[in-house]
């Protein structure tokens, strides 16, 4: 029987992008075991093992008549050690293949791949997947399935309907532009549009990133101090830490990736695919003030949206708008990936606790985030160890500039 996963809005915003990450681990998992349960896994995720994507009707298609074998390799490079692959992302990087995402868009390469490289004394796992079928939430909680499996643990599959998705036909398009002017959305055409597009660009042909570490006992002690969590102290210093470069600049505003599982009717903790989306605070925040301050108000801010109905609208409206090509954005996408940005674009992928996926043999050695040009990830390699604010794009230019300078005034 032939079957169809029909990519949503999302998908379709994500469709030449990679999902990926890679696993330094001391000890190597059993290879066989590897292979076998990855097998049963994608049993339970058989579009990203057995489907194609068909351009034409902008889906993932299989059929169940046909099964293939799991897009997994095994080789070896014995010259390089564990240790020289942690903390050293152009090491790690550098020896993996790329997936194919040319080759995903003509229908010729499954949504899933995965690797592991033998080294002199440790492994390392790469898990690469096409962005297209699913969000930094569902590609970790694949991984970390295919660790219990490994560990002889059970797992619950996750949800793979789409159907749970927001319509893009609740709205006509009339009821919809008229919709996305009252909210206040940006018109995105003509010279906006180029100049977006054309700092993207920019912003993503600058492959280096600039990475400062926040150590725990200081993450605790500020969040002590402020009464407020960990993503709104490492938020707010991220953003002093950039506008701290931009003296022009007495305010900006905040976007957040946020995972909107539970607040759309339909869609829990266990929906596989797409659904985390970029969340303007819609506040301006002052640049000066103490850093407990500035974490107060986005928490407040955060909480204040999640709490209500604003995602919901938010990602209703925003299917309806891509479904007509409405030439209007939730938030002012010019002012974020730029060499003078007025906004700060923050994806918090601490909660997906990579570093401590064990697939029988211990937590890695060091955990390596994907490659997307987030203008600030936050992120922990190594349990227990400090935390990372990685700036990328035009972001990571400020802030290597400013590093630079620092160390040649002494």
């Amino acid at each position: 029987m032939k079957h169809e996963w029909k990519l949503s809005s999302l998908d379709l915003f994500s469709l030449g992008m990679v999902i990926e990450g890679a696993w330094v681990y001391s000890k190597c998992p059993d290879v066989d075991v590897l292979k076998g349960t990855l097998d049963r896994l994608l049993n339970c995720y058989p579009h990203l093992r057995d489907g194609y994507y068909n351009e034409e009707s902008k889906s993932i298609e299989w059929d169940d008549t046909i099964r293939r074998p799991a897009a997994f390799e095994v080789r070896s490079e014995p010259a390089l050690s564990a240790s020289c692959l942690s903390a050293n992302a152009n090491a790690v990087w550098g020896i993996a293949r790329k997936y194919d995402i040319k080759g995903f868009k003509k229908g010729r390469v499954a949504p899933f791949s995965a690797t592991l490289v033998k080294l002199k004394d440790g492994v390392v796992l790469y898990v690469q997947c096409a962005h297209a079928v699913m969000d930094g939430h569902s590609f970790y909680a694949l991984v970390r399935q295919w660790a219990s499996l490994c560990r002889g643990e059970g797992i619950t599959p996750m949800s793979i309907d789409q159907t749970l998705l927001p319509s893009p036909d609740a709205f006509s398009k009339e009821d919809a532009l008229k919709a996305v002017q009252d909210s206040g959305w940006c018109r995105m055409k003509g010279k906006a549009l180029l100049s977006m597009l054309f700092n993207l660009i920019r912003s993503n042909a600058i492959k280096y990133t600039y990475e400062t570490e926040v150590g725990q006992q200081e993450i605790a002690s500020l969040k002590e101090s402020c009464d407020v969590g960990t993503n709104a102290v490492l938020s707010a210093m991220a953003a002093k830490k950039l506008f701290a470069q931009l003296p022009d600049k007495e305010c900006f505003k905040a976007i957040f990736v946020a995972d909107l599982r539970g607040h759309f009717p339909g869609i829990g903790n266990d929906f596989f695919g797409n659904f985390s989306q970029a969340l303007p605070l819609g506040d301006e925040f002052a640049v000066s003030g103490h850093i407990g301050e500035l974490a107060g108000r986005i928490e407040h801010r955060l909480r204040t949206i999640l709490s209500s109905d604003e995602p919901e609208k938010m990602l209703r409206l925003s299917a309806c708008a891509s479904r007509y090509g409405l030439p209007y954005f939730y938030f002012d996408a010019t002012d974020m990936n730029c060499p003078n940005p007025g906004t700060i674009y923050i994806n918090n992928q601490l909660k997906f606790r990579a570093c401590e996926i064990d697939f029988g043999n211990g937590y890695p050695l060091y955990a390596y985030p994907n490659r997307l040009s987030d203008m600030v990830k936050l992120w922990q390699p190594v349990s227990g160890g400090p935390v990372q604010i990685i700036y990328g794009g035009f972001a990571a230019r400020l802030m290597r500039a400013a590093s630079a300078a620092c160390r040649k005034n002494g």
